[in-house]
This record gives structure tokens, sequence and C-alpha cells, in this order.
């Protein structure tokens, strides 16, 4: 089974997001740290442990991501529309949203991002 990030990423990535310009997982490329021409999101693991506890033994695993999205500087879109898109995008695979923060703006790129957690449950195999 994939990691947190791998999955996500594989989803994001067969996603038709016109918005989207490109998706990294866990850290991003030197060639577009600073770069504001772009609409990019960052797929890090914030959550990764076993749940479902019975007779001693877990039967599921818990993952989550955040998933940070960095606005290109000039948007020509609906920002909005976007991220009900991308929410929904996760939701359909069977993916939670444990938060939605704020909005904010680099202070010195004047770049606006967005960040997402979601967390979704594993149903793992009996061991023998």
């Amino acid at each position: 089974m994939d990691l947190p990030v791998v999955q996500a990423l594989k989803m994001v990535n067969s996603a038709s997001l016109s918005w989207l310009d490109g998706a990294y997982q866990t850290s991003l490329p030197s060639d577009v740290i600073g770069n504001t021409d772009k609409t990019i999101v960052l797929i890090t693991e914030f959550l990764s442990e076993p749940t479902n506890f019975g007779n001693s033994k877990f039967k599921g695993w818990l993952i989550g991501v955040e998933a940070q999205i960095f606005y290109k500087s000039k948007i020509g879109f609906s920002t909005l529309n976007a991220e009900i898109d991308f929410a929904r995008l996760f939701e359909k695979s069977g993916w939670h949203i444990e938060q939605s923060k704020n909005h904010t703006k680099d202070p010195d790129t004047k770049q606006l991002s967005k960040v997402f957690y979601f967390s979704k449950k594993l149903k793992i195999e009996e061991a023998n």
C-alpha cells in the first residue's frame, strides 16, 4: 500500500483540475520555490497510525495529509470554486475533511495560500 502522500498525489494528478499547474509531495523542488506564476499544491503527511483496536489488535490504519495550495499572483479564476472542487475530489475518494484553514498571504511574495487537512481510515487485513 502506498504512503498517504503518494495516494493523495496520485489522486490529485489524475484529476482534471484546470486551475492547478502542479502538485508535489513532501517538499517543493528548488525551481518551484518562490515562483508566483503558477498555482501549485504541496502534499505532506500529518497522520499515520493504527486505529480500530479490538482484542488487543488494531484492525485499521488512520492516514492524513496536509494539502497546501499556493495560488499564482495573478489569479484568473474563482479560488472558492477551486477549493470546493479540490475538497470534493478528496471526499469522493473516501477522505474526511479534518480542517480547512483560513487564507493567508505571504508577506514577501504576496502569494495567497490555503491549507486543508484530510484523513482517511484504511481497513487492514488480519495478520496471522
